[in-house]
């Protein structure tokens, strides 16, 4: 089986193959440095499997070699051959050099490489993968590298990092620290990592809703809409679902602006998301009967005219426009990108046909279908990318953005969610592609590191088990329960009950059990191994909470708890800021004193 994520266009498998020993590989000394820094990696690779030297040459060299040349355009296509005594890449410009050099990075994992001819080009421009560090956890650089890299090998173009309160802006000063934000100087590492590597590092900041930190500071809630708010829910649900500026306020876009004019310099990108989407208190606090559309607007052109003034292109999230078509057929400047976002399982086609009927140029939102629990719920995802994608395709959209979201304290480790990842760099460079056993079997190979052992089961098995014990169902009983005293029962699930929950503690384990007896062991299936973990621990605590017979020990069951904490906390440091570990680690520690129904 020929492995290649995303599956190339057109490919003819010949007889024979191209043997990695004793190779030498060869680019013009024209060629695009980033170029040159892609082959270089792949002679290093070679060498690592080979234990001999592949060196790399501006001179044509003598005998076997890796052959590849590019043109000054910019284009994304490439061609690659591989006969028995060579391999050529070719391309009209720099990025489908780079493109082919992946897919040849893909194919020598494998060993020697099948003689074989690919014609390859994306289905759509702009292939983008948009990542939370905002809600729960803040990766460190490294880390950020890691992502980087990832997504570079499957094709991905795009990065964008969802920012309200990770970035150190001057109005965050005594509120926020290094462990809980990015500072200017590792964007601004992060930003040229990216370009070496064909990724444009888009910024995206909240600059509307979403303002939690901002607006419930001392320093400025006097320009929140709800102004000294108090919380009525827990600090996840509140970040999440309140905290609008006050449009009307003047110090509200000298506070913005401020905060526009320090991020927009760090970025080389042409666009800049300035979100503005889930607007919850707009007029329900101080401007309280305005009109919410005029209101709407008014902001949002004084943040358009910012970011146009720094030669930007705006994208911003389009569900707040989606429900005053009329205002946005009239205001929206229509240079505007619209994200359009939706995370169901079956897209409907006229979510997409919305906007391309209102003549805005859009980009489609799926997701990776991972942030309200451990693990990635496949299921959901491959339908909502799949569909989404062949809407896009059909209405004309520029391309997709792959959303990773943290919501209720981003429980879920990245290295969680690589399906979906993967699965939206698949659709957006080639939208028919199937999504199929094959598939699945690349993934074991390309994104997981296991061709020998079926992690996709294993992870789609671990979301079935989730069903029961879905933690952002839970954050929000614990805030009913704990803060409203409602005294409210834990739900299973719809239709689900005790007995799918204990199914559920066994099939943790089973997957557990075949991921510590593969053998291998590597950061992905060690985070895999403790999502299963806490899978089986949250469904015993919803037996607990429902008073279930021979699940009534909380003293043990918050032991457990208490000890894949600490295991849990090592893994999160091992790449991520403490950013919402203590605050998640408090949560967890007393996760069993919740007041349960009698």
């Amino acid at each position: 089986m020929i492995n290649i994520i995303p599956v190339p266009k057109k490919l003819i498998k010949k007889e024979g193959s191209f043997s990695l020993e004793n190779v030498s590989v060869f680019t013009s000394d024209k060629a695009d440095r980033r170029v040159v820094r892609a082959l270089t990696e792949l002679c290093g690779e070679i060498s690592e499997r080979t234990g001999a030297v592949c060196p790399l040459y501006s001179a044509e060299p003598r005998g076997k070699a890796i052959k590849v040349t590019h043109g000054d355009g910019g284009s994304e296509a490439y061609r690659l051959t591989v006969s028995e005594d060579s391999i050529a890449i070719t391309s009209d410009g720099a990025a489908g050099a780079f493109y082919g050099i992946q897919s040849l990075r893909q194919l020598i994992k494998a060993g020697d490489v099948p003689c074989l001819e690919i014609e390859d080009e994306p289905d759509f421009p702009y292939r983008g993968f948009y990542h939370d560090i905002t809600r729960g956890r803040v990766n460190r650089l490294e880390k950020l590298k890691k992502i980087a890299d990832t997504l570079s090998y499957f094709k991905i173009n795009s990065l964008q990092l969802y920012i309200e309160d990770a970035f150190l802006f001057r109005e965050f000063e005594g509120i926020l620290t290094e462990d809980e934000a990015m500072t200017a100087e590792e964007t601004a590492e992060f930003e040229e990592y990216c370009h070496d590597r064909f990724i444009e590092l888009v910024p995206s900041l909240s600059t509307f809703g979403h303002l939690f930190t901002l607006l419930q500071s001392d320093r400025y809630n006097y320009i929140s809409e709800l102004g000294a708010h108090e919380m009525t829910m827990n600090y996840w649900m509140e970040k999440q679902w309140h905290h609008t500026v006050d449009v009307y306020h003047p110090d509200t876009i000298k506070v913005i602006g401020s905060m526009l004019e320090q991020y927009i310099p760090l970025f080389r990108s042409k666009y800049f998301n300035i979100c503005c989407d889930e607007t919850m208190d707009l007029c329900s606090g101080k401007n309280a009967g305005k009109d919410k559309g005029e209101a709407y607007f008014h902001h949002l052109t004084k943040l358009i005219d910012i970011v146009k003034s720094h030669g930007k292109r705006v994208m911003m999230w389009g569900d707040e426009c989606m429900a005053r078509p009329e205002a946005a057929k009239e205001k929206l400047p229509k240079d505007t990108i619209v994200l359009n976002w939706c995370y169901r399982k079956d897209v409907n086609e006229w979510i997409p046909k919305f906007y391309s009927d209102l003549g805005f140029s859009q980009i489609v939102c799926p997701g990776c279908s991972s942030w309200d629990n451990f693990i990635e719920n496949v299921d959901v995802s491959t339908g909502n990318i799949s569909s989404f994608a062949a809407h896009a395709k059909k209405y004309g959209a520029l391309g997709m953005l792959n959303t990773n979201w943290g919501d209720f304290g981003h429980v879920c480790n990245f290295n969680c969610n690589l399906y979906g990842m993967a699965l939206g760099a698949e659709k957006c460079w080639n939208e028919s592609a199937p999504t199929d056993e094959e598939f699945d079997g690349a993934v074991n190979s390309l994104v997981y590191g296991t061709p020998d052992f079926d992690t996709v089961s294993t992870v789609r098995a671990l979301a079935k088990a989730s069903e029961t014990c879905n933690w952002s169902r839970f954050v929000m009983w614990h805030s009913d329960n704990c803060l409203n005293r409602k005294n409210t029962v834990l739900s299973y699930g719809e239709g689900l009950g005790a007995d799918d929950a204990k199914r559920n503690i066994d099939a943790c384990l089973t997957e557990l059990s075949k991921l510590r007896s593969h053998g291998g062991s590597s950061e992905i299936l060690d985070d895999i191994a403790l999502a299963a973990e806490a899978l089986a621990l949250m469904n015993r605590e919803v037996l607990y909470a429902n008073g279930v017979e021979g699940y009534g020990d909380g003293a043990a069951l918050q032991a457990d708890f208490d000890e894949w904490l600490e295991r849990y906390s090592a893994a999160w440091l091992r790449g991520d800021k403490p950013s919402g570990l203590p605050r998640l680690a408090k949560f967890i520690k007393h996760i069993t004193e919740i007041p349960i129904k009698a």
